[in-house]
């Protein structure tokens, strides 16, 4: 099982130096329960903080939200569960900021995390494959565990560390991704068949750019409402969100870059949401990847990454040749 361990303030989101560590450390040598839960994401939330200016509304609605917590989501069909849980040991001030591992907070937030794992049980069914009872017993003898000296907890940290590196060590391309196949079409990693199409921290991705990237998102978001509309339609409504006209000004750099990464994101955001692409959004992607590698040449033969770039900007217009082929 993956436990991973997020921080929640009012204003961020995210990994934290300390608490972070938590999840690997309930992970160390810790026996499988069962296929039904495979990955627990734990949301610790905290409270507090002072609202900056325009965010007052932001931090009035987070403080409302955390009155209900705690709160628990079962995602059967992912095999992933998630438990949201308010802390008690202090204000937003305890996690803000950067800096080292804190033992003290390592320590007493691993505690209260462990005290709340019996809030998964009432989610569980007897079909469920997992053995509930011995997961949390396992967890609650990681108390004696918890390190009560800075050497120890330094002792911990290098364990972790060498624990993460292998497994990355194991891990294949594919691996290293982190997908979760079941939000995608079934044929989709056939069709993308090389991790690069998947590869989210590759700016020449698809979907890898931030604009890409979002493109993917809010296409995932759209195509279950409206399963029988074409995608064109998505696209000029993203455009004219985005303050870009149609056609496109090509001497307006950003409504020029920002046109020809989103089509070419929605075309292989349809690949692996639709399993296919309809031709005009292919055939916009391909003449797009056109114009990308005209300027590159013209103007960017110098580029340290030049070759790279175009090597990438083929990659994906063969790709987008070979489905429209395919469908004729």
């Amino acid at each position: 099982m993956e436990i991973d361990v997020n921080i929640h303030t009012y204003n961020t989101y995210g990994g934290h130096a300390t608490l972070s560590l938590i999840g690997d450390f309930l992970e160390l040598n810790s026996p499988s329960f069962g296929s039904s839960i495979e990955e627990l994401e734990i949301h610790v939330y905290f409270q507090g903080g002072r609202a900056k200016r325009t965010l007052e509304s932001l931090f009035d609605q987070y403080h409302n939200f955390l009155k209900g917590l705690p709160s628990t989501k079962f995602y059967r069909k992912k095999n992933r569960f998630e438990l949201n849980i308010l802390s008690e040991l202090g204000d937003s001030g305890l996690v803000k900021g950067y800096g080292p591992p804190k033992l003290g907070l390592f320590v007493d937030c691993a505690k209260e995390i462990i005290d709340s794992l019996t809030l998964l049980k009432p989610k569980l069914k007897k079909s469920d494959l997992f053995d509930f009872d011995a997961f949390l017993s396992s967890m609650q003898n990681k108390v004696k565990d918890l390190p009560d000296t800075e050497e120890k907890f330094a002792l911990l940290q290098q364990q972790i560390d060498d624990e993460r590196q292998r497994k990355r060590d194991s891990m294949d391309e594919w691996d290293k991704l982190g997908v979760d196949w079941i939000d995608y079409h079934p044929k989709a990693r056939e069709i993308l068949d090389s991790p690069f199409y998947w590869n989210c921290a590759d700016d020449f991705a698809p979907n890898g750019n931030d604009t890409g990237a979002d493109v993917l998102g809010f296409y995932e978001e759209w195509r279950p409402k409206n399963k029988k509309r074409s995608a064109i339609s998505f696209f000029d409504s993203l455009m004219s969100d985005w303050e870009v006209s149609l056609p496109v000004d090509e001497s307006d750099d950003y409504a020029r870059q920002t046109y020809e990464e989103s089509i070419l994101g929605l075309a292989f955001a349809q690949l692996k949401i639709d399993g296919t692409c309809e031709e005009e959004i292919g055939g916009l992607a391909i003449q797009a990847i056109d114009g990308m590698e005209i300027r590159l040449t013209e103007l960017h033969k110098d580029w340290d990454l030049y070759e790279e770039r175009i090597k990438t900007l083929e990659l994906m217009k063969q790709k987008l040749n070979d489905t429209t082929l395919e469908k004729q």
